[in-house]
Order: structure tokens, then sequence, then C-alpha cells
């Protein structure tokens, strides 16, 4: 899995982390189970980051769609606020370079990351099942994941939308049998640049060569009855091609579902006589 498809994943771990809460943010929220529909991305934003930060936790899973190199799923739990913490189980299958077949259970507590170790790995530490992850034991693109996934601000993604985009058609709907809104969205890549700079694997110059290639990035959103969100997808094939990765024809996508707003989390270090030194 090489440099473009590594970004295509951060961008993929910036909606796990960024989506999953905001502030709680100012203004009133509208009544819950209103029917209408929201004329334009920025009221959208104030409302669901009301929501969401009223809610403080949530369950979800992710599933990456990587080409036809193969598919990462996580599932996670996370609470945020004063007190974050985030769960992650990450089953990776079928992309090559090694990553084929591997599942990583990750614990993000405050700014500390904690791996579980494969019970195979264990002997070489003690027969410890946690060890306390730290920058210089990762290579550099890993490193830069794992940054992203740390940071304290679980707002970038509602962010990107309020700051780049554009609410191009919703609807009334239903999804899984429950009453939706459903919103289409492109993010203009001009416009998100230093976003997209700060949370992708590629460097800002890269990131810059790709405006006026790239366009939008079309986003779909859909909220519950009390404007929290329930899914979301984004569309990265325009990014992989257009960043050198013109071999990959097959659709390149994230799908990010939610469940159990706010519903408690318990998400704790690890017992310290279970920590490899």
């Amino acid at each position: 899995m090489n440099r473009a498809m590594l970004a295509v994943g951060g961008l993929a771990l910036l909606v796990t982390v960024g989506a999953c809460g905001t502030s709680s943010g100012t203004g009133q929220a509208s009544p819950t189970g209103s029917d209408t529909l929201f004329g334009n991305a920025q009221e959208l934003v104030r409302v669901v980051s009301t929501k969401t930060g009223q809610a403080k936790s949530t369950r979800f899973t992710l599933t990456e769609t990587i080409g036809s190199e193969g598919t990462i799923v996580t599932h996670g739990e996370g609470r945020f606020g004063a007190d974050p913490a985030m769960g992650l189980t990450i089953n990776v299958l079928g992309l090559g370079g090694g990553f084929g077949g591997q599942e990583l259970e990750l614990r993000f507590v405050g700014p500390t990351v904690y791996l579980k170790i494969p019970p195979k790995e264990r002997a070489k530490v003690g027969g410890k099942p946690w060890a306390r992850i730290t920058d210089n034991q990762l290579g550099e693109e890993f490193a830069k994941i794992l940054d992203m996934t740390k940071q304290n601000d679980p707002t970038k993604i509602l962010d990107q939308i309020q700051q780049a985009g554009t609410i191009t058609k919703s609807e009334k709907t239903t999804l899984d049998g429950q009453p939706a809104s459903h919103y289409w969205v492109d993010i203009d890549f001009a416009k998100a640049t230093e976003s997209l700079a700060t949370i992708s694997l590629l460097p800002a110059e890269e990131v810059q060569k790709l405006v006026g290639q790239v366009k939008a990035i079309p986003m779909e959103l859909w909220l519950n009855q009390d404007s929290l969100p329930v899914q979301i997808t984004e569309d990265l094939t325009e990014i992989a091609k257009v960043a050198g990765e013109a071999e990959y024809e097959t659709p390149m996508n994230i799908r990010l579902t939610y469940d159990a707003w706010g519903t408690p989390v318990d998400i704790q270090d690890p017992p310290a006589d279970q920590l490899a030194n």
C-alpha cells in the first residue's frame, strides 16, 4: 500500500475521529423530529455541532474501500469533550504489502495511544497484552496517521463542511427503516487545502498541486430526527487518481455509520501490570 493509498486512509481516519463528535457550539438547535431541511451548510453544522456536543459519545463503524486493493473495516466507540477517549478495532482485508489479514486494537485515552499486542508477539515483552505507543516507534507515515487520531479537536469534519461545503441536494427519506434527512454536499477542494494538508499524508505542496485538478470532494450525510449523524459517505476516487494512482480504476470511498449516540462509553488506560515496558 503506497503513499497515495495511505493518504486516502488518512482522510478516512479524519472522518472517523472528526465526525464522532464536536464541541457543544452555540445557538438553538432545530426542534427534534422537524420536517425542515437545512438550507445551507453553515446552518447544518451549527445544529449538528450542538446536538453531538450534547450527546458526548457514540459507537461507529467505518468501511474504507481502497480501490481494488482491499477493504479496511474499523469498529469503534468514543467519548469526547473534557475527557476524550476512543477504542478502535481495525480489520484489514485483502491489502498487499504485508497488511492483509491483520487486526489491530487501539485505545486513545486523552493524548496517549495504546496498542494491543498480538498473542504470538507477547512472549517478546514478558507476556504483556498492551503497549504504549510513542511516535519514535513508528514509521513516519503511520506516526502521522496516529497524530491525526490523537488530536483532541473532534470538530474537523464539520469544520470542513462549514468552511468549504455546499449543500447541492437534500431530501427526507428513511435509512435502515428509520426517518432520516439526506444531504449531498460538495467540499470545495481549493477551499479545503489547508485542512487536507493537515489530515492527509500528502505534503502541503502536493495538495496545492491538485488544486484545479480536483474540483470537489463528494460527500453524503444522513441525520436522524434528533439531527445526529447516522451515516456519512465520501468519494475519494478523484483524489487518488489525480495523486498518481491511475491504475486504481475502481471506486475508493468510505462509509461511516453511527449508533448509540449518548450511550456511556467506558474506555480506560490499561492496568499498569498489563503494559509492556
